[in-house]
């Protein structure tokens, strides 16, 4: 009667034990899919480099810098600081809205120091806001390689001087004005990096963003007299930006 006692109790216990062992199936399952989806967001900074620009003039020629109405112009290595929200759909793929502000100074234009060609340095800012889309590949347990595209806008302005002086020549009074503009301009990206778990939910991240950044107005020098009147707008032309960027994502 004892033995038979205790296969009753086996075959009590026995659906239980099955029950607690999906019950704690379903919960693994759950949470593993918790670690692959859900909101997520990223805080980086990092250099910003600018390739391949010029400084285009508009129609007239009379302020032009040098004897072309195009001149190159360079500018030195700049800080970039931001980061995004996004939403991962899986733990392959994710999209996101990005949000950055880059500076850099004007090194020269046309060959020539920005001083002597403008009288003043030039910072040129840049605030980017783009969405993308993100493919990420595990290479191992703790590292990811993070593939993405995206566009969006740029917001450009530059601290060149504003204001006004009159000035006479043949005895007509010429008056010279100069305004800064802030242009948007239509900006796509490519960008690759790599992400290593630290804990559960963070992760430091480090990559590349190659930006394409059409022309952007910063500036327009106008003049006029009792007759002439016109003016000509300053545009930092078609250009591409380098990012290098690094910080911390964190998932929700």
């Amino acid at each position: 009667m004892p033995h038979i006692g205790i296969k009753k109790n086996n075959m009590k216990t026995t659906p239980r034990f099955i029950a607690a062992l999906a019950l704690a199936g379903a919960f693994a399952s759950t949470s593993l899919s918790a670690a692959e989806s859900g909101p997520y967001i990223r805080l980086d900074n990092g250099v910003n480099s600018i390739s391949g620009a010029n400084l285009k003039l508009g129609p007239v020629s009379a302020y032009s810098v040098g004897a072309s109405n195009s001149e190159k112009i360079k500018f030195k290595p700049g800080y970039v600081f931001g980061g995004a929200v996004g939403y991962r759909f899986s733990e392959a793929f994710a999209a996101e809205i990005e949000l950055d502000r880059a500076q850099n100074s004007v090194d020269t234009i046309g060959g020539v120091g920005v001083q002597t060609v403008l009288d003043q340095s030039v910072k040129f800012k840049q605030t980017s806001l783009l969405a993308s889309g993100v493919y990420n590949h595990k290479l191992s347990e703790s590292v990811t390689l993070n593939l993405g595209a995206g566009a969006g806008a740029q917001f450009c302005s530059a601290n060149i001087e504003e204001g006004s002086f009159t000035q006479t020549y043949g005895g007509v009074a010429y008056t010279v004005y100069g305004k800064r503009k802030s242009d948007a301009a239509f900006v796509a990206q490519l960008k690759t990096g790599v992400s290593i778990g630290l804990a559960k939910n963070v992760t430091f991240d480090a990559g590349y963003k190659l930006r394409f950044v059409s022309s952007s107005d910063i500036y327009e020098l106008g003049l006029s007299s009792a007759t002439i009147n016109g003016s000509e707008k300053f545009a930092v032309d078609s250009r591409l930006n380098h990012v290098f960027s690094a910080g911390f994502t964190v998932s929700f």
